[in-house]
């Protein structure tokens, strides 16, 4: 029987005279209670310490705590009996919605069954970005109700989404002191009887522009290696950014050479969903993993899938890293950087691919119509590719070729309120092509629909790319487009005989689209064609309203990337272009007219199902686009547009 033996007398960064309980001293620091002098403190330690000797299982985690928040940057020795040594790493979480959980939860019974000898996160394990602390509790809750059932040590690690809050303000500490008294320590070191595990913090600045490692974490880092360098086991270090990857950090010139010197085994870190080996540098292995839980968007062999990582320390401190997805273990280099960086130069977008050419509307036609868009295809790998492209319909699972295990994320990720799987549109296009090494080509697609009776969502083009890898598999890289509409906004002149309703679509799809029916809209021409106001009326599904007036920006950032729902009308008249921004529940607007008050109105739609917004335009525009934007109280705001942002529809009547 395995026993965790927790250590709470060493802490080398703190000048307390107290030895049986010390804490890093920072603006989340607690005091001790003042009813208890330094013995009972004591005591009340030792007590702790020795409760948790006789412990086989540790959830909540086994951290020392003053008050409500955890102590920081804590050190503590875990003692196992038996010579080897396995721990397990639960990757990010973040962005998977409902159906991660079912991941997560399916990890936590092949735990129980594997049964390491502890367990560790690489942070992001709740949704997070809020501006609301309930909805952080409320995500918390449900993690923890989850991860409680490991029959082992628990050993959580921050990630941005745990601690960055939706305020966008770095300052914000909310949800930082927050983490500290529901999950634990931002930094500590445990002290396992086979290894040293160190977990870092690599969202000091709380903001996902800003990413720094200070020389305060620095110094306490370079202690907590001399500690452990001292016990002479290996060296494990955790965090949730791959922080050598960032250029601000300057890794490898700060951090690297004293792990080198110390001969770290591993720098294991998570973030980027994606699974890969990092080359090791001075005998220091570098890995990221992916997700368990978490969002994904590709095929397991382009590092993304939902798995467990282990690491395996024998007796001789020999350190193994592998990983296991449901049913089997995986290699540590399933997927290496090499590949990756592929991977990633082959969907970027624009870039890779990239559509031009504008579609007819087939729902201003009176019969069928046909267009053709251009795929441009740059290849920017040194290795041959090829590529296929179709419409996308119903989503199937993805086969991994020479495995035993398929991929659903394909079907997980796919949007039905975003995607029309019974589009109109179909598409005439080579059955594949093949692009030499850093070639290019331009492959013109042919599409057809019969005529609609009402405007209709942009097809969704899927293309598969077809590279192999260092191991002479063939990994399908995927990447989604929509083509360019030529779409008219059509204009009523008889309030009683309304326009049809034109959708607001999302133009280039996200893994952060909504999960929410496409708002759409409507112009009527007050009192006929030539006369009085044009009346935009905008309806938007939204489970979620959202206005926030603390928010301070300038007028461009708030546009760009507002922190509310908002709407965004672009249009021309006889004085030229203009626009104007709404903010409807902040209440805030701007507008390039500043001689021109702007008259809106809003309200809810029936059943708060959303809101509604009309706006009047000046009498003589001809042409318009309007964009929406959904906010839900989060870090992240998703746009849709009439047609694509950087277009406008001419104006005519019904």
């Amino acid at each position: 029987m395995r026993r965790l033996l927790i250590d709470a007398t060493h802490n080398p960064h703190t000048t307390r005279a107290n030895n049986a309980c010390r804490g890093y001293k920072s603006n989340m620091y607690l005091q001790r209670p003042s009813c208890l002098n330094i013995c009972e403190w004591s005591l009340c330690a030792l007590i702790a310490t020795a409760l948790c000797a006789v412990t086989t299982s540790a959830t909540p985690p086994p951290f020392i705590r003053e008050g409500k928040p955890f102590i920081d940057q804590q050190v503590l020795p875990v003692s196992i009996a038996q010579p080897a040594l396995r721990i397990a790493i639960l990757p990010d979480r973040t962005t998977g919605r409902d159906w991660g959980l079912p991941y997560l939860r399916s990890a936590v019974r092949d735990l129980n069954r594997i049964r390491p000898d502890a367990v560790f996160t690489v942070g992001d394990m709740v949704q997070g970005y809020s501006r609301d602390p309930a909805e952080w509790e409320k995500e918390v809750a449900m993690y923890k109700s989850i991860t409680a059932q490991i029959n082992a040590p628990f050993f959580p690690v921050p990630g941005n989404h745990d601690v960055i809050s939706g305020s966008r303000d770095p300052a914000d500490r909310t949800f930082a002191d927050l983490y500290l008294q529901r999950f634990g320590p931002l930094t500590y070191m445990a002290e396992l009887e086979g290894a040293s595990v160190i977990s870092l913090f690599s969202d000091e600045g709380l903001s996902d522009s800003n990413i720094e490692f200070t020389d305060g974490q620095l110094n306490w880092l370079r202690t907590s290696i001399d500690r452990a360098e001292a016990r002479g086991k290996p060296i494990i270090i955790l965090m949730h950014r791959p922080l050598w990857r960032y250029d601000s950090v300057k890794w490898f010139e700060r951090v690297h050479p004293m792990l080198a010197k110390a001969k770290v085994d591993a720098v294991i870190a998570g973030h980027l969903h994606s699974l890969q080996d990092d080359a090791a540098k001075d005998g220091v292995k570098y890995l990221v993993v992916g997700t368990c839980g978490g969002s994904i968007d590709q095929h397991p062999l382009a590092g993304q899938f939902q798995h467990l990582t282990f690491v395996q320390i024998d007796a001789d401190d020999t350190l193994e890293i592998f990983h296991q997805p449901v049913g089997m273990t995986l290699p540590q280099d399933f997927v290496v950087r090499e590949d990756q960086d592929c991977v990633y130069a082959l969907r970027k977008n624009p870039g890779c691919l990239s559509l031009e050419g504008t579609l007819p509307d087939a729902w201003m036609s009176k019969s069928s119509v046909s267009g053709v868009s251009t795929l441009k295809v740059q290849n920017p790998i040194d290795r041959t590719i090829s590529i296929s492209i179709s419409i996308a319909r119903d989503p199937t699972e993805w086969i991994v070729d020479g495995e035993q295990f398929l991929s659903r994320a394909k079907i997980d990720a796919f949007n039905p309120f975003t995607n029309d799987p019974n589009t109109s549109w179909t598409l005439e296009a080579p059955a594949s092509i093949v692009v030499p090494a850093k070639g290019s080509v331009d492959i013109p697609l042919v599409f057809k629909s019969a005529a609609t009776k009402e405007p209709t969502q942009p097809p969704t083009l899927e293309c598969v790319i077809q590279m192999k890898d260092t191991k002479g598999r063939m990994v399908p890289i995927f990447v989604w487009l929509r083509p360019d509409i030529d779409r008219t906004a059509t204009l009523s002149v008889d309030p009683s005989k309304p326009s049809p309703a034109i959708p607001i679509s999302s133009w280039n799809p996200s893994p952060y689209d909504t999960l929410e029916r496409d708002p759409n809209i409507r112009f009527i021409q007050k009192s006929g064609q030539a006369a009085g106001p044009l009346v935009v009326r905008i309806e938007v599904p939204d489970q979620k309203v959202s206005g926030y007036p603390l928010d301070k920006r300038d007028i461009a950032s708030r546009r760009k990337n507002p922190s509310a729902d908002s709407v965004d009308l672009r249009w021309s008249d006889d004085q030229g272009p203009a626009w104007l921004f709404v903010e409807p529940f902040s209440p805030w607007t701007a507008s390039s007219r500043t001689d021109w008050k702007p008259v809106t109105r809003v309200g809810k739609l029936n059943e708060g199902s959303g809101w509604w917004l009309e706006v009047e335009l000046p009498s003589s525009t001809r042409t318009v686009n309007a964009g929406v934007a959904d906010n839900d109280e989060t870090y992240h705001t998703q746009w849709r547009w009439m047609i694509p942002e950087n277009r406008q529809a001419p104006l005519k009547p019904q």
